[in-house]
């Protein structure tokens, strides 16, 4: 798909920035000049300046509008129409009023209402209509407010197909430096591009990113509506399509003394973190996740600093942040993580300073090295949605390689090395596969190598170290063999509390455990609570 016809689309761009009753807002000026650029830019989109209306402090209604009854009139293709400015709220009628130079918050009548620009967009043919507000309470414009729909329905009540529109914030929209804050976002992705996006960028991708950079700073989070596939509309090309950078697992040389960064673009200049929003960068079919951002996103994480709980992507509601739905290995993130255990190609991490205050940065990002992911399970999330975690150990500083050797180093000769810091007691396991005879609890098989070795390995239930925490004792332990350790360890067979081993590929019994030891049900029931089934075949 290529951005719509420049002779056949208009766009208007209204900005007030100067007035009389109310406080100044250069940056609308800055908003203004800069959107006419990239629109007429051929690089980006290229629509000649007479299918551009700029309306720069309009002194009356009629100057304001009937530049848009202009363009609806013209437009077949795309027509957009962009506001900034002050916006005013009537609470008592649940409307949205556009101002003036002249308009006064105490006099209503001296604005426009919203409601007389919407009516204009109703009369207009154009395949695809495009409303950008970035005022205070423009929200408003996307409903008469219903309690049940915070982005409320502009799209569905002009009866048009192809529109989408976007709104800066449901109360007060603020100024970030040069621009305000929404559009700012939207114009920083249109000029540099993401080289994670498509060779074109559509209009919901231009949303999406500005709501999440929004977020992540703490900033009023814009609102939408979209209706009949107007969110795919491809708009501009994307700058940062013809800089494609090679998959690079590892550590990354940093001309830099410190590793800080500032922003998530610099992150991407730098070759550590590539995409501007994903938290996760990398697919399976490549080996596995590349680099992960660790910055507060998901309530679940929890940073020990040397040992990570990594929550995976998805399930979250885009505009709170808050877990809705379950989770999937599936996702190409997540897919991913898991990946990287089965590769063993390690993570670069970098933290933000939204995240675990003790292990976090006070500003931007930092880049934090190289991590394993060790394992993975599923457990119950906060808001109540099944989220993914993954296990993730620091292996290396920053680029000098491997970290220092820990502080306590027990006797290998007695102890195994289960993770960092984690260690086993070997006499333990050894009394477990006594026991079985190095028979595997779950299918009998005893495996023997040459020379009359058996070979028998042992699990535990619940899982020693961060964040499980379980005891190194032989009714937290089983004896398996290596096909049936790693099917239990990542949650592929499960025992239910009649030791009835359950297979979560299919769905279906295996047969029973044999137990010739004190196995507690209460670790049997932690493992399979952190092995939820997500898409099981039989159900």
């Amino acid at each position: 798909m290529t951005p719509p016809s420049v002779t056949k689309s208009r766009a208007v761009l209204i900005g007030t920035s100067k007035y009389r009753c109310m406080h100044e807002l250069p940056a609308v000026e800055n908003n203004l000049q800069a959107l006419q650029e990239v629109l007429h830019d051929e690089t980006l989109w290229g629509l000649p300046p007479e299918n551009c209306a700029v309306i720069s402090n309009p002194q009356s209604p009629v100057e304001m509008l009937d530049p848009v009854r202009e363009a609806v009139a013209a437009a077949k293709d795309t027509l957009l129409v962009y506001f900034a400015g002050h916006g005013l709220f009537d609470s008592t009628a649940s409307e949205l009023y556009l101002t003036l130079p002249g308009s006064d918050k105490n006099r209503l009548y001296t604005a426009v209402r919203y409601e007389h620009l919407r009516n204009e967009l109703l009369d207009s043919q154009a395949r695809h209509k495009i409303v950008i507000l970035d005022c205070c309470h423009s929200g408003r414009a996307l409903d008469v407010m219903s309690s049940e729909d915070d982005t409320g329905v502009m799209a569905d009540s002009a009866a048009t197909s192809g529109a989408y529109v976007m709104a800066a914030s449901m109360k007060n929209a603020v100024v970030a430096g040069e621009f305000s804050a929404f559009s700012g976002e939207l114009i920083d992705l249109i000029r540099n591009g993401d080289p994670g996006k498509p060779e074109f960028l559509t209009v919901d991708m231009l949303f999406k990113h500005a709501r999440t950079v929004l977020r992540e700073k703490g900033l009023p989070i814009p609102q939408n509506r979209e209706r009949d596939f107007g969110a795919d509309l491809p708009i501009f090309y994307n700058k940062g399509y013809n800089k494609p950078i090679k998959s690079h697992y590892g550590p990354v040389k940093s001309t830099k003394s410190l590793p800080l960064f500032g922003s998530r673009r610099e992150l991407h200049d730098a070759g550590i973190h590539r995409p501007l929003q994903a938290g996760i960068c990398g697919t399976a079919e490549r080996g596995g996740a590349e680099s992960i951002v660790v910055s507060g996103g998901y309530k679940d994480d929890r940073d020990y600093g040397s040992v990570i709980i990594y929550t995976g992507h998805g399930g979250r509601d885009p505009n709170s942040g808050k877990q809705i739905t379950d989770q999937s290995p599936k996702h190409s993130g997540n897919a991913a993580l898991i990946q990287n255990i089965i590769t063993g190609l390690p993570v670069r991490v970098v933290r933000g300073a939204a995240g675990n205050p003790e292990h976090s940065p006070d500003y931007g990002y930092r880049y934090d090295g190289l991590f394993k992911v060790t394992d993975y399970w599923t457990k119950r999330s906060i808001d109540g949605p099944i989220v993914l975690q993954f296990r993730l150990e620091k292996s290396s500083d920053h680029v000098d390689g491997p970290s220092g050797t820990a502080i306590h180093q027990p006797d290998l000769g007695r102890w195994e090395r289960i993770s960092a810091d984690v260690y086993a007691d070997i006499a333990l396991s050894d009394k477990l596969k006594q026991l079985y005879g190095y028979s595997c609890q779950v299918c009998d098989v005893v495996l023997e190598a040459p020379g009359g070795l058996r070979l028998a390995y042992t699990v535990h239930v619940k899982g020693l170290g961060l964040p499980h925490e379980g005891p190194d004792t032989l009714d937290n332990m089983l004896c398996l063999c290596s096909n049936h350790r790693d099917l239990f360890k990542y949650g592929a067979i499960v025992v239910d509390d009649n030791f009835q081993v359950i297979s979560q590929i299919d769905d279906e019994p295996l047969g029973g455990l044999t137990v010739k030891h004190d196995v507690k049900k209460i670790y049997l029931r932690y493992h399979r609570e952190h092995h939820v089934n997500l898409y099981p075949r039989n159900r």
